[in-house]
């Protein structure tokens, strides 16, 4: 196949993905819209207007919580929904275009201004949020209800100053109690994970008892009669508010609007009103929608309040693994700094009173080979520990200038050949191009010698550890690859923390834990991430990136101090 032919594959192959998209939008917005204008219009015991005509908020609550939807032919189809409800009841074409188009300007300024809000406010995940969502309700509303006022006055030959208040009460009550539950709805993995949960939990009484409390106060509204009969089940929907999830409030603010409002519309002369038409029924449905705003106002607050208290319970737990990994420090630095101290006072003093004769005794030699080595051990030890202490002081400084990646690593290599000798590992760097890169040699060399120490001291004798390079873009990937005893999935979430080790204290190795957390600090201040990667007895692979360079100005960015 040509190049040409290629190109020409690809884009009837994008064409026809856009067509499919736009077909499902289409029919999922339409089916959805029709659905919920049919039962709008079923719902007609106050005459033109219905009691509850919800196809509005739901079809503004799918396109905000599906923006995907909002396509030409999604639109389109929600208008040809309308319509063709509307021609079932044998509406004319008149009417019937000016309602469709009085609904369509409310949701579409509702979108646009849904559009406008953060994430969180969008799923009221704070407590201002639903001011912001009643906000846009009513200017959705108000558009509505302008055309709504024409249709009054041209269509039903009515007052058009009443006319639009009607509608700007019916709207806007409806957008309060369905938007609320759009925006709030688990999705289908969340909802499945609950039904699983509930059906795999005991459930409890106090769980259980605002449900059932608010059910037997939702149908003793029949029974109790008169206007104020309607307030009977708030008291133990504030209680739900208060026990269950924003969504599952959402939800049960909605079945007591419908309930109310149906009850309203059919049975009228029970609760003491003389007709179902009027501003007196508008004002006491729109009074009924502003009622439901209080249990979601009080479970937007709990909601908002749990957040919190779960932000809070994670920075106390950090904390205290802060803290307990602090009080390990304390404990194991006197072992760690006892051991090479030991070994630097006691062969000293040996040497210092020719405990064997002469300096000249082979004895001292392998002494001062001690000493040598626990020196360097002690050194490491308390530079880590500066090295951490400026760190979290923000007084480190980097250097960044060109360098060879190639002589870094093998410096690296050099610095770190003794410790794979004395534990049997071959460490080998693969061949091939090395790029230049723009770092902080110093900063560098240290991150390698801290991972390559890790690889050598967590693989067996005889073992392999591998270095390698990757160029990504404009960034060199390092690599390094032992083949030990691996790290459990659990422990990879904390590794790199200060003063944590794996491990118990007899099998982990020597050292506060404080290699990988300089490592990784040192990386983010040459703006890259330090990935590691490992499974059970297949080994650790740690990467890393640094700026080619080529990217110095970037380098230097994301290497500033903090």
């Amino acid at each position: 196949m040509s190049a040409q032919q290629t190109v020409s594959a690809g884009g009837e192959h994008r064409l026809l993905r856009g067509l499919n998209h736009q077909v499902k939008a289409g029919l999922i917005v339409g089916s959805v819209v029709f659905i919920a204008a049919m039962a709008g219009i079923l719902l007609r015991p106050s005459g033109h207007l219905s009691t509850f005509w919800a196809a509005n908020a739901i079809l503004l609550g799918l396109l905000v919580r599906r923006p995907d939807l909002a396509t030409p032919a999604g639109w389109l189809a929600a208008a040809a929904s309308l319509v063709a409800a509307d021609a079932i009841t044998g509406s004319s074409w008149s009417r019937t275009l000016l309602l469709t188009a009085g609904n369509l300007i409310g949701v579409l300024i509702g979108y646009l201004l849904f559009k406008r809000l953060s994430p969180e406010d969008r799923q009221l995940q704070r407590p201002a949020s639903l001011l912001s969502v009643t906000l846009i309700a009513l200017a959705a509303s108000a558009a509505t209800s302008v055309l709504g006022a024409t249709v009054n006055a041209l269509v039903f030959h009515r007052d058009p100053i009443s006319g639009f208040f009607i509608w700007l009460a019916t709207e806007l009550a409806n957008y309060i109690v369905v938007l609320p539950v759009a925006l709030t709805f688990p999705r289908p993995a969340e909802l499945k994970c609950w039904l699983v949960r509930t059906a795999t939990t005991r459930p409890q009484l106090a769980t259980i008892a605002p449900l059932l409390l608010y059910l037997i106060s939702l149908a003793m509204v029949p029974a109790v009669g008169g206007p104020g009969a309607l307030a009977f089940p708030v008291p133990t929907l504030l209680w739900c508010a208060l026990t269950y999830s924003l969504a599952a409030t959402t939800l049960l603010t909605l079945s007591f609007a419908v309930w109310s409002l149906l009850f309203l519309s059919t049975a009228s002369a029970s609760m003491g009103f003389a007709s179902v038409m009027g501003f007196d029924l508008m004002s006491l449905r729109l009074g009924v929608m502003l009622v439901a705003l209080a249990p979601i106002t009080v479970a937007g607050v709990m909601a908002s309040r749990n957040a919190l208290l779960r932000e809070a319970n994670i920075a106390r737990h950090a904390a205290e693994e802060a803290m307990a990994a602090r009080t390990l420090l304390l404990a194991t630095m006197t072992h760690e700094l006892r051991s090479p101290l030991t070994a630097v006072v006691g062969f000293s003093g040996m040497m210092s009173r020719q405990a064997f004769g002469p300096v000249g005794h082979p004895k001292y030699l392998d002494y001062a080979q001690s000493i040598e080595i626990a020196g360097s051990h002690l050194s490491d030890l308390v530079t880590d520990l500066l090295d951490t202490a400026k760190i979290e002081a923000g007084q480190i400084e980097l250097a960044h200038a060109r360098a060879s990646s190639k002589e870094i690593v093998e410096q690296s290599l050099r610095l770190v050949r003794g410790l794979s000798i004395d534990a049997g590992v071959t460490v080998v760097m693969e061949p091939g191009d090395w790029p230049a890169i723009h770092v902080d040699q110093r900063a560098v060399k240290q991150i390698m010698i801290n991972l390559l120490a890790n690889a050598v001291k967590f693989s067996p004798p005889s073992g392999l550890v591998e270095v390698s390079c990757e160029v990504k873009g404009d960034r060199l990937l390092i690599c390094v690859k032992d083949f030990g005893q691996g790290i459990r999935e659990e422990d990879l979430a904390i590794l790199g923390r200060p003063y944590v080790q794996m491990g118990d204290r007899v099998s982990r190795p020597e050292g506060w834990g404080l290699g990988l957390a300089l490592s990784h600090d040192l990386i983010e201040r040459h703006g890259g991430r330090l990935d590691l990667s490992s499974k059970l007895g297949a080994g650790t692979r740690a990467c890393f990136d640094v700026p080619l360079a080529g990217a110095e100005p970037e380098s230097r960015a994301a290497g500033a101090g903090r």
